[in-house]
């Protein structure tokens, strides 16, 4: 209940002012917030541990795309999702290469339109099939062949350094650039 005073802020007598606490007074909390500020603080903790776990959060990976024409390969941060298997991972960061850079400096790896067809990982190996627009010709792209896939072994070396190996596919084809050996 508010009491009914007079008070200095007030302009007429017997206007009620409410105390500051009463209202704890009046919802009658005794004892209680112990328990409230308990149940609050599990409650956050809880989901503190469910966010960890569970994931959702965003790794930082170093991307590599050609500068200069192709002369020398620079290095671009991202923050890509995190994802639970491997294979996922290493998808994130080939799409991240697929994709091109965000700096106006850099120039692509792989022409427009080229995907991940599949990324599988046993041992410490990489299997990694893209689609064919992967080595189509395109004149906004300066590395070909083999050094565009050196660029994306980089990229993904660098981010995953326990795969030692990468198998490279076009369409589920070893890709065979002239006069030069697979992959």
């Amino acid at each position: 209940m508010a009491s009914v005073r007079s008070s200095p802020d007030s302009n007429a007598a017997g206007v009620p002012v409410l105390d500051r606490f009463d209202f704890l007074l009046a919802t009658r909390l005794e004892g209680k917030p112990r328990v409230l500020g308990s149940l609050f603080l599990g409650v956050l903790f809880v989901s503190l541990i469910l966010s960890l776990t569970i994931g959702g959060g965003h790794s930082t990976r170093v991307l590599f795309f050609p500068a200069d024409r192709g002369s020398r390969l620079v290095a671009e941060e991202r923050f890509l999702p995190h994802h639970r298997s491997l294979e996922a991972e290493v998808r994130e960061v080939v799409d991240g290469v697929l994709l091109g850079p965000m700096s106006h400096n850099s120039e692509r790896v792989f022409p427009r339109g080229a995907v991940v067809r599949s990324a599988i990982v046993r041992g410490h190996t990489l299997y990694l099939d893209l689609s064919s627009r992967a080595i189509a010709e395109d004149p906004e792209v300066p590395l070909k062949g083999r050094k565009a896939f050196e660029a994306l072994a980089r990229s993904i070396r660098h981010n995953f350094p326990r795969l030692r190996e990468i198998a490279f596919f076009i369409d589920g084809q070893l890709p065979r650039f002239g006069e030069e050996k697979n992959i």
